[in-house]
């Protein structure tokens, strides 16, 4: 019966996702869009053109014909190959093609979306793209690369300009692994040289977990845990299950983004360090992405933005689970028609547009834009705090500080408890530490010490946060979260170069000892 019930609200979602948030009229529609997008593909057409109200069409007319004819190299995996450490040195070319292009021809920004989409998330690939094509505009190359479902379904990537998906790999018929490090370094790589630009943003379109991984290859919909409440129609997190129980034990120890289905892979933080690294010092000579964006749940956190703080200048991402149908991405495009975007504007833009897309319908939204060159910071700032709270846990009468510092805690995480709202502690932790007691009275000095370190804290997060949205459910999001479990710490949250640096980890280790 559960089962059923979720099955039934998997389907609601998806129905209302498609219906409400695609710039297609109706749900069939979407689907007749899929249908032209893999008939496309399995022809010898290369243009995918995207009508407002007809759905999608496909040409073979050489006049629309835009697809490179130079010849890729490839290296080609084989379905069901493990991503073990071994693999870090294997090289993997994308299908990225090489078009010409004027060389003054330089734009604002080049667009790079990298949609892991072999796995359950791939109904709504498509509907993305044709957001990015509604989008488009002279001012702006957008570049996407596709994995769908299928040990015999090619990897694309394509051209998006207004109103239609140029296929830019027609030649090359590979399937390549998204949970691959060189898959995204060369999709990046390519796309930078062949489309130049003043900036460059990167979005990485999967399922997410956070600064926690999963059991390597395994996750599940996230629409699985949204309930549609009858009261009001809108759809709900059902919060009595916990995303990371439900995906992973707890010690396993792998973590990441972009899951692959085919090869039972996925990017593991690691793994994406190691991207970024290589794309910002080899293809951006040493500058970093404008913007990174994750399209996935759970991933506005500290722990990740110290992970990806060296190689991107901002960070936009969500604290709690997002719905299948992703960011609204022609809603975030459309002022490039009138204006050039500063990076920080445009980050505004992809907050403002997700905001306007899941208000209507449901309270359980989050999504934040972070200074990434603030953030270290905040790092020190949390570090002290940590060391405080040590401190005081270390001298408490019995547990009474720790019984305080868990009603701090709780009521402001999201849909995986571990994950709380950093801010929201703060200010719980400031209202509630003149009841700590000390087993000596010589400590008390602690109190006023956490109370301005706690003050910093939220200061500095008013610094790196700079847009945020949230539903009503979620009230207390701040937009940056971190990591602060009740049982156990995550045997993959012990390798993070955070946890290695930062007291934080030595805190929440003592706290869970007691």
């Amino acid at each position: 019966m559960k089962q059923s019930c979720k099955a039934r609200a998997w389907f609601l979602a998806t129905v209302i996702c498609t219906i409400l948030l695609s710039p297609i009229a109706s749900f069939g529609k979407a689907s007749i869009a899929n249908y032209h997008a893999y008939k496309a593909l399995h022809s010898n057409e290369s243009v995918i053109f995207f009508e407002q109200n007809e759905g999608y069409s496909t040409s073979k007319s050489s006049a629309n014909i835009e697809h490179s004819q130079e010849s890729l190299s490839a290296h080609e995996k084989k379905p069901n190959d493990s991503l073990d450490e071994s693999d870090d040195t294997k090289k993997t070319k994308s299908p990225s093609a090489k078009p010409q292009q004027k060389k003054d021809a330089v734009k604002e920004y080049t667009i790079m979306v990298y949609i892991a989409a072999d796995n359950d998330l791939h109904y709504f690939a498509w509907n993305n793209i044709k957001q990015l094509a509604q989008g488009a505009n002279k001012n702006i190359s957008i570049v996407v690369q596709l994995n769908e479902p299928g040990r015999h379904r090619k990897t694309q990537c394509y051209l998006i300009e207004k109103g239609k998906a140029t296929l830019l790999n027609k030649d090359q018929n590979l399937k390549l692994d998204s949970g691959d490090h060189q898959t995204l370094i060369d999709f990046c790589t390519n796309t930078i040289k062949t489309f130049p630009a003043k900036e460059y943003v990167l979005i990485l379109w999967n399922h997410g977990t956070g600064v926690i991984d999963p059991i390597k290859g395994k996750t599940i919909s996230p629409a699985d845990l949204f309930v549609l409440n009858p009261s009001n129609m809108m759809l709900e997190i059902d919060r009595s299950i916990s995303f990371l129980d439900l995906i992973a034990p707890l010690d396993t120890e792998t973590r990441g983004i972009c899951f692959d289905d085919t090869f039972q892979t996925y990017l593991t933080n690691q793994k994406l360090e190691i991207a970024l690294k290589e794309v910002t010092e080899k293809a951006l000579h040493g500058n970093k992405f404008a913007i990174l964006g994750l399209d996935a749940c759970l991933m506005a956190m500290l722990e990740v933005g110290n992970i990806v703080k060296n190689y991107a200048h901002i960070l936009v991402a969500s604290q709690e689970l997002e719905l299948g149908a992703g960011w609204r991405y022609d809603k975030m495009l459309q002022f490039f028609n009138q204006q050039s975007l500063a990076p920080r504007d445009f980050a505004r833009q992809m907050v403002t547009a997700y905001q306007e897309a899941y208000a209507p319908i449901t309270p359980d939204y989050t999504l934040s834009a972070m200074n990434l060159d603030t953030i270290g910071i905040l790092e020190k700032a949390i570090d002290s705090l940590a060391l405080l709270l040590l401190k005081s846990v270390q001298q408490q009468r019995g547990n009474q500080i720790k019984s305080i510092i868990k009603k701090c805690k709780s009521g402001i995480s999201f849909d995986e408890p571990s994950y709380i709202d950093f801010a929201a502690f703060c200010t719980k932790l400031m209202q509630q530490v003149d009841n700590f007691e000390f087993a000596d009275d010589q400590y008390n000095y602690l109190k006023k010490d956490i109370k301005t370190a706690a003050t910093n804290c939220l200061a500095n997060i008013r610094t790196t946060v700079f847009a945020n949205t949230h539903g009503s459910n979620l009230a207390y999001a701040s937009g940056i979260s971190v990591y602060f479990p009740e049982r156990g710490i995550h045997t993959s949250y012990r390798k993070t170069e955070f946890a290695r640096s930062n007291n934080w980890y030595t805190f929440i280790g003592a706290y869970i000892s007691l």
